[in-house]
């Protein structure tokens, strides 16, 4: 059987910093090492070169879009959550994420998209394409791999999702109804969808039956992480905070009942925050006049970002879960797994049971709502990783590398994709 040749659709890529981007160039990345020959098609300029050989060719495929023109105006071309509160930025926000307007305006924009129409079409003519492989966000990406099986029935079409396109926690969607309708016709043409969590998984069904979950994995793990000297118990939180839908202030409640009951000293505590939400970490400290202890870093450049975890004596997890949803997993999720460092979790509106097996089996943390009925739960959890670096000095690498090898090195992540693929 003769290898596999690809063709992928990756707005998001690297040296673009994120989540997004790091998830694109490890699947692609993974997938290439397998095939006869792959092109990737990204907005990114400068895209880095993903393996050293030469059957993988990337090419950048220009956008017009509103990201384009916010990475004027802001390092990661991404709004604070307090700008878009406002009802008239709620309604900018559905408008875009709406069908057509998405293509037109959305992420990438109508003129990636006729090039990556045009472009798409003789790179399968000319490189005899086998599969095309596109990724969520944005749907830009989808739609265009979408009218290429069309017009290419032969081709094996992966459409991957980071997020659902209609998330019923935000709801940033006009005319939800008749969208889902229109987002089921187009895939269910695709051959499988992939997905980071069993919960999305789960709604993706609706699309389609073929759907696999595909965590983001990770390249190399360590065979052991030593601790780190700490003058400070570091709190550290990196990432964005998604309106009402993500919820620090358990953790400001505990250290608050704490400092009141002189268990710990609030003068030994440190909040790190890096992330463009500065304006709520701001407000939240002054709430519980914590200004003195909190380190807003603002947007750090990833390694940065990699640094603070590392370093952390605890790691904050936020994410929301709901009856409708759950499974909604963090793209930071994984570098948390990697630095070791003990993850506490904070779920809006109740726990999530995928959440809480996967920090469990792990043994590098626990899970909680930020409900009061877990606010001693959340407490004493900090009260425990504070006495170990009272004693010590430093913070406590609780992740089971063995755990973490079985369950997330890269290899066992990407299995699913390549039995499907038969490669």
């Amino acid at each position: 059987m003769s290898l596999p040749r690809f063709l992928f659709f990756l707005y998001y890529f690297p040296p673009l910093q994120g989540t997004p981007p790091k998830r694109n160039h490890q699947v692609a990345s993974e997938i290439s090492h397998k095939t006869a020959f792959s092109r990737i098609f990204t907005s990114t300029e400068q895209a880095e070169a993903i393996v050293e050989n030469g059957h993988v060719q990337i090419q950048t495929i220009p956008a017009s879009d509103y990201r384009s023109y916010l990475r004027t105006k802001s390092v990661d071309g991404a709004l604070p959550e307090e700008k878009k509160e406002s009802w008239w930025m709620q309604m900018m926000v559905k408008l875009i994420n709406t069908f057509p307007i998405n293509i037109l305006i959305g992420e990438g924009g109508l003129f990636y998209f006729l090039r990556l129409m045009r472009e798409g079409h003789r790179a399968i003519r000319t490189e005899r394409i086998t599969h095309i492989y596109s990724s969520y966000r944005p749907f830009t990406d989808h739609y265009a791999a979408y009218r290429l099986k069309k017009k290419h029935p032969r081709l094996i079409w992966i459409a991957d999702f980071r997020d659902l396109i209609i998330d019923p926690h935000y709801n940033h969607i006009f005319s939800g109804s008749s969208q889902q309708l229109f987002f089921k016709r187009i895939f269910k043409r695709a051959d499988v969808l992939t997905t980071v969590s069993d919960g999305l998984a789960k709604h993706l069904r609706e699309y389609n039956p073929n759907v696999l979950t595909i965590r983001n994995g990770i390249i190399r793990i360590p065979e052991s992480i030593p601790e780190t000297h700490c003058k400070y118990f570091k709190i550290a939180y990196t990432g964005s905070m998604f309106l009402d839908k993500r919820n620090a202030e358990p953790v400001f409640l505990a250290l608050q009942s704490l400092i009141e009951e002189k268990l710990v000293k609030e003068e030994e505590f440190r909040f790190i925050y890096a992330g463009k939400d500065s304006f709520y970490w701001n407000e939240m400290a002054a709430k519980y006049e914590m200004q003195h202890i909190l380190v807003n870093k603002g947007i750090v450049p990833g390694d940065e970002a990699l640094k603070i975890q590392l370093d952390a004596c605890i790691n904050l997890l936020l994410t929301v879960s709901s009856d409708e949803l759950q499974g909604v997993l963090t793209g930071k999720m994984i570098e948390l797994f990697e630095s070791g460092s003990p993850v506490l979790a904070i779920v809006v509106n109740k726990n999530d049971p995928e959440l809480k097996n996967m920090l469990e089996e792990l043994e590098i943390g626990h899970s909680f709502s930020d409900n009061k009925t877990d606010a001693n739960g959340i407490r004493e959890f900090i009260f425990q990783e504070y006495l170990h670096w009272k004693k010590n000095g430093t913070n406590r690498k609780a992740v089971n590398l063995e755990a973490l090898k079985r369950k997330y090195s890269v290899e066992e992540t990407m299995r699913p994709l390549f039995e499907f693929l038969k490669v």
